[in-house]
């Protein structure tokens, strides 16, 4: 049976889409069937991170919500396309285009639309988890998608803001009886060997902290130059990327 998870942030700039593309080749590189879903509808970014250019982005989500196409034909398989020889990774990306995006703000979608489309990509697909990479915030659409998926990954970074952002978006996640975990991510270095750090942070956020991950300075300047943990697999940041795959495997399978 299909998961579907929103990685979510309060804020921007934590390193969410990052670690969404990253985890999901990862993911897909362990042998997985992962699909991953640009729900930062306002500016979606994921396309960057995969090298997805226009010309390869034929269809959007956003072609599929105003029924201008079937949902296979947005979605890409980019599996050989990032030189991935196991699992299957596919991407359904958002509209670049104002006018699109000015569209989806006016008028909105269907509050169902999430599980329509982890329904589907399990359909026509069988994939083992949809990704879905949500916008920042703790606006409508952004809690109907965190609501609306089977467990929660919570990304922040060592801020107040950041912090108490997390923990009520935890607070919110649990009085609707839904999972979530939360990444302390860009952690200065100087902090991410303490051993305390992750027991400490999950009793203020509300949530098990499953990975602490160190600032990486070339990661944060990679970002947008393709997927780090492929051009770079010796690297920490691969490593503790795999070691949050391995803990999100752990999970899926209870």
């Amino acid at each position: 049976m299909t998961v579907s998870m929103a990685i979510h942030s309060y804020r921007g700039g934590t390193g969410k889409s990052t670690t969404a593309a990253n985890l999901a080749a990862v993911l897909a590189a362990m042998g997985l069937k992962v699909a991953t879903v640009d729900l930062d509808l306002t500016s979606p970014g994921l396309h960057m991170i995969y090298g997805v250019t226009a010309n390869l982005l034929k269809h959007t989500l956003n072609d599929y919500l105003y029924g201008k196409c079937k949902l296979g034909n947005a979605v890409l398989d980019i599996t050989r396309y990032l030189g991935l020889s196991r699992g299957r990774l596919y991407f359904l990306g958002s509209s670049m285009k104002p006018e699109e995006i000015a569209k989806l703000l006016r008028e909105g979608y269907d509050e169902n639309l999430f599980r329509k489309i982890t329904e589907e990509l399990e359909k026509l697909y069988s994939v083992d988890l949809v990704i879905f990479d949500t916008h920042p915030g703790l606006t409508e659409d952004t809690l109907l998608s965190v609501i609306s998926s089977d467990l929660s990954l919570l990304v922040t970074r060592m801020d107040k803001q950041d912090i108490t952002g997390t923990y009520i978006t935890a607070q919110v996640l649990r009085r609707f009886k839904k999972v979530s975990y939360a990444v302390l991510n860009m952690v200065p270095p100087k902090f991410a060997s303490i051993p305390e750090l992750a027991s400490e942070v999950s009793r203020l956020v509300g949530a098990p902290v499953i990975a602490v991950i160190p600032f990486y300075e070339d990661v944060l300047e990679h970002r947008s130059h393709g997927v780090f943990v492929l051009k770079h697999p010796r690297h920490p940041f691969t490593t503790q990327m795999v070691k949050l795959a391995e803990r999100i495997v752990s999970i899926l399978r209870g």
